[in-house]
């Protein structure tokens, strides 16, 4: 039997801003945290912000949740997209430059794949409506300073143990935790809009009784599901917009805000106050943002 063909060899790099240039491997995650492949510890970056992982002779950049964005020549990722030879890639406010000659490109678009390996791949990626729910701490750096780094990752831990609870029991899934925000889902095909309700009444009277003052976002979205060593990992502009829109509740001093399409898909219309618009970095249309039902608050408010 002869063995298969040794995939051949990986030649890209990133050119970096002060000229150097990065070596790339089949994947490489960039971020400000320390496990991540390229480290660039700058303020605009996220701790895990964005994917570059070869595939099928091309490499394909994924913007992960990041809070500033992914660009590629200018144009804000939303989903796994392939880039080539020469491309700008901008992680917040730091531009790089993508190198990689253009025979690496034919040499291994030419490489046979297994029928194996064509269903694995088509098997790892799948699109799912959603429902996204993002719970960010606020203030966090001011607890830090405050308490020091260990009480106050302490008393973060002992909030998302907290947190949770709703959101599990209520057929919610906890898709990861960053930085001091705690990301969770429900899928249309598994969940129902009651589910979702639930678990934002019950997060909504559990309130008053949190240790830490936090910020509720909700929207509904086609979703890109994949599967890599670091698990379960959800992608595209739905996911995009939750993380970004972050940042739009605190503009409105909004405890919890739901985006239009989350009041449509949960059957709110007409139920919930209006706080206005927005426009969302790296998104052309501009939004409408929603408070949560009065009777919401008012659970809130009996316990």
């Amino acid at each position: 039997m002869t063995a298969p063909a040794a995939p051949p060899p990986h030649p890209a790099s990133l050119e970096l801003p002060d000229g150097g240039k990065f070596p790339l491997a089949t994947r490489c995650a960039i971020g400000r945290h320390a496990d991540n492949d390229l480290v660039l510890d700058l303020p605009a970056l996220s701790r895990h912000h964005a994917l570059l992982a070869a595939s099928s002779g091309a490499y394909l950049l994924s913007d992960l949740h990041s809070r500033n964005g992914t660009y590629l020549n200018g144009a804000a990722v939303s989903r796994p997209v392939e880039v080539r030879d020469g491309d700008e890639i901008r992680f917040g406010d730091v531009t790089v430059h993508f190198r990689c000659p253009r025979r690496w490109f034919r040499s291994a678009a030419s490489a046979p794949a297994s029928v194996h390996d064509t269903t694995q791949r088509l098997d790892q990626v799948r699109e799912r409506a959603c429902w996204l729910l993002l719970l960010d701490i606020a203030g966090y750096a001011a607890l830090n300073e405050a308490l020091g780094s260990e009480a106050a990752v302490r008393r973060m831990k002992a909030w998302i143990g907290e947190v949770r609870q709703p959101i599990e029991a209520n057929g919610g899934q906890i898709n990861g935790f960053f930085g001091d925000a705690v990301f969770a889902y429900w899928t249309g095909d598994t969940a129902q809009p009651g589910q979702v309700l639930a678990a934002l009444r019950r997060i909504e009277e559990w309130r008053p009784r949190s240790q830490l003052a936090f910020r509720v976002v909700v929207h509904h979205g086609p979703v890109i599901f994949t599967h890599s060593d670091r698990g379960e990992e959800l992608t595209g502009q739905p996911v995009n917009f939750v993380f970004r829109s972050e940042k739009i509740a605190k503009g409105f001093n909004a405890s919890a805000m739901l985006s239009q399409a989350a009041v449509t898909s949960l059957g709110l219309d007409g139920r919930c106050q209006s706080f206005g618009g927005s426009a969302i970095d790296g998104m052309t249309d501009f939004f409408s943002f929603y408070a949560l039902p009065p009777e919401f608050t008012a659970a809130a408010t009996r316990n």
